[in-house]
């Protein structure tokens, strides 16, 4: 018990120091501390009232993190502004952010990008060509949706790689398995994934592989995305399938990095600039994907490491931060106390 009430006191004291440094953080002080750089953020999923799925933040919290920053006058940058700031190697505002979003569900262009009309705000879409495309939905949610729907509570499963795998819903939640399945399969051979999850995993699992779609893991389509580009945000390749490039060929690789931008470029009749790598480790990308963005005639790319974007930064390897869940952690990166921590720690 006074284990569990000294945790507790540690919780509300580490809670009274977030909230203090906060306040203080709206003075501009650590930005003053930590000049020239911006924090990029990433989105998944949005959604509108009832959860429907895994996951994601609500319009609410999005509509409230959109509102501190009108009130704070910050500025939301294009994808064209953070290019030209990057050739120019002319420091970021200093009350400036920039928005991203990946894979193109039907939640995006409904939910997320109304939030950003209502401000009149920039979002930049990351979107898999083949989901728009309606051959293929991510394959890490076709994962989830045949283990949150299986009977099966455990089953010896041969991976792609030929290793053996327990999964085991006895001993674990499902949101456990899920998560453990899904980063096995994120170190392996990527070639044949969506063969081995429709043809293996669901027939271990004794759930019907879906003939479409599911609802809750609709893509937007062509039309939304145009119409999203009338409305003055961006649109961007995010691969073919979203397979993880350092997991595949070279042949493949190219295919993933420029048939993407062909199938954008024929829809949208643009040429797009920017690329995100799929989940976006440093594991997930090499140097040769690096140079096949090059010879496409991409200028950007961005991966998922939590970090704040500066003039340094490798314009193939350009970070990210999750948009948080919470306002205090939100306000922890906007006003750069995250970026203080870090400089105080190196």
């Amino acid at each position: 018990m006074n284990d569990e009430m000294a945790h507790g006191k540690g919780k509300l004291l580490k809670a009274a120091v977030l909230r203090f440094a906060n306040i203080l953080g709206e003075t501009g002080v650590y930005r003053y501390c930590c000049p020239g750089i911006m924090p990029v953020f990433m989105l998944h999923r949005v959604y509108d009232g009832e959860k429907a799925h895994s996951g994601g933040l609500s319009a609410d919290q999005l509509r409230s993190y959109l509102e501190y920053l009108t009130a704070k006058k910050f500025q939301v940058l294009t994808m064209g502004e953070v290019l030209r700031y990057l050739n120019e190697r002319k420091p970021f505002p200093s009350k400036s952010v920039f928005f991203t979003i990946d894979d193109g569900f039907a939640d995006h262009y409904e939910v997320a990008a109304k939030v950003f009309d209502e401000f009149r705000y920039p979002l930049n879409f990351f979107v898999i060509t083949g989901f728009l495309d309606r051959q293929l939905w991510p394959w890490d949610d076709q994962l989830a949706f045949g283990i949150a729907r299986t009977s099966v509570k455990k089953a010896e499963l041969r991976l792609p790689s030929g290793e053996s795998y327990c999964l085991n819903l006895r001993s674990q939640g499902i949101s456990e398995a899920i998560r453990g399945l899904r980063d096995s399969l994120k170190t392996v051979d990527q070639q044949g994934i969506y063969h081995w999850i429709k043809n293996d995993l669901y027939r271990v699992l004794n759930v019907p592989f879906p003939k479409t779609i599911p609802p809750e893991y609709s893509p937007m389509s062509w039309d939304d995305a145009r119409a999203l580009q009338t409305r003055g945000h961006g649109v961007y390749p995010h691969t073919q399938s979203h397979r993880i490039l350092s997991t595949l060929s070279s042949l493949e690789k190219r295919e993933e990095i420029s048939g993407s931008l062909a199938r954008l470029a024929e829809e949208l009749e643009c040429s797009p600039k920017a690329f995100a790598y799929p989940t976006g480790r440093i594991s997930d990308y090499d140097r040769k994907d690096m140079e096949e963005l090059k010879l496409a005639g991409y200028e950007l790319a961005f991966n998922t490491v939590p970090a704040y974007l500066s003039l340094d930064c490798d314009h193939y390897q350009l970070p990210r931060f999750s948009l948080p869940e919470k306002m205090p952690e939100f306000l922890q990166i906007i006003n750069r106390f995250e970026a203080l921590k870090t400089k105080i720690r190196a």
